[in-house]
């Protein structure tokens, strides 16, 4: 037995970005639009931008999903349900297709102060960086 998809562990990756708005999969010589072999739904392209924990470079993964997703816009956080990545290899070129159960729109993580605006916070009032105002 072949494993067609592999489940990706979403706790290693972070920033799950709306990089492009949801489009609709077609057939490119064609134009037929492809469609889900178990719901029979339209499947759609979502570019997603994510980033690995620990590493200072983004990716985009273009993660199809059956039914139009509905609320995302660019540039807005989105979670997704049940992402897998499927390898493929056709008439002599290969790749990884990756597909989501669902994509909804997300929450904006709580951000952290950056590191150049509490230095210069600490140089203002004379004090390190996280030390309260008490007494000597």
């Amino acid at each position: 037995m072949t494993l067609r998809a592999i489940p990706i562990d979403q706790t290693k990756l972070e920033l799950f970005l709306c990089a492009s708005a949801p489009a609709v999969r077609a057939d490119p010589t064609t134009g037929e639009i492809r469609t889900d072999r178990i719901s029979g739904e339209p499947i759609f392209l979502v570019g997603i931008l994510v980033k690995v924990v620990g590493d200072r470079r983004a990716y985009v993964l273009d993660v199809q999903v059956p039914g139009e997703p509905a609320g995302l816009h660019e540039g807005a956080p989105v979670v997704m349900t049940d992402l897998e990545a499927a390898p493929w290899e056709r008439d002599g070129r290969s790749g990884v297709t990756y597909r989501a159960k669902s994509i909804t729109p997300g929450s904006v993580p709580a951000a952290s102060p950056p590191v150049a605006a509490t230095a210069a916070e600490a140089s203002a009032t004379g004090r390190a960086p996280g030390r309260s105002g008490g007494g000597s």
